[in-house]
């Protein structure tokens, strides 16, 4: 069997088969949209339950969880530039990303999948879409700031080609990535 994997972020489709017994879409999402909203608000407080898993994910954002913080933190001041992904299987959210539109870059953040989909090759999936979008849309480049305890997904980054660019001194590291 095939995992089917279909893309809709702005009228971009496509369709990827891999060899999973198991079919998710990406579907784009706005945090403006009220229903939107209510659904991420459930799947974001059953994702992040506990302090290091938000921590990787958001550092700067404190536990327990509070979805108004975090909707108003990351994505009410800057929505008309911020594009939202989540993959779905059978209808329910498993995974989510968020890229940041400045000019002709683009920052890639709130990468996470839900554990029971992890290791079947789908965050490699998300970013590969994410960097089609981009060089569909005129992006030059697209950057990443990871976490440097979070060595699963500097992994994820670094295999797909990613750059290191910032100091050693940091505690976060920037990773970069051409598309042109």
């Amino acid at each position: 069997m095939c995992m089917l994997l279909v893309l809709q972020i702005k009228n971009f489709s496509m369709l990827i088969s891999t060899m999973v017994d198991q079919e998710y879409t990406l579907e784009e999402i706005s945090y403006s949209r009220k229903e939107d909203r209510r659904i991420m608000e459930s799947v974001l407080k059953s994702w992040f339950t506990d302090p290091k898993t938000l921590n990787f994910v958001s550092p700067e954002f404190k536990y327990p969880f509070d979805f108004i913080r975090w909707t108003k933190l990351y994505y009410k001041n800057d929505n008309s530039r911020i594009t939202t992904v989540v993959l779905k299987h059978s209808d329910w959210v498993v995974g989510h990303v968020s890229i940041k539109i400045e000019e002709e870059n683009c920052k890639i953040f709130h990468l996470f999948l839900n554990q029971e989909h992890r290791g079947k090759g789908l965050a490699i999936k998300m970013l590969k879409e994410i960097e089609n979008y981009g060089k569909e849309s005129g992006i030059k480049s697209i950057q990443a700031s990871i976490q440097k305890k979070n060595l699963i997904c500097l992994k994820l980054f670094t295999r797909s080609g990613y750059k290191n660019k910032n100091s050693k001194n940091s505690k976060s590291t920037v990773l970069i990535k051409n598309l042109r």
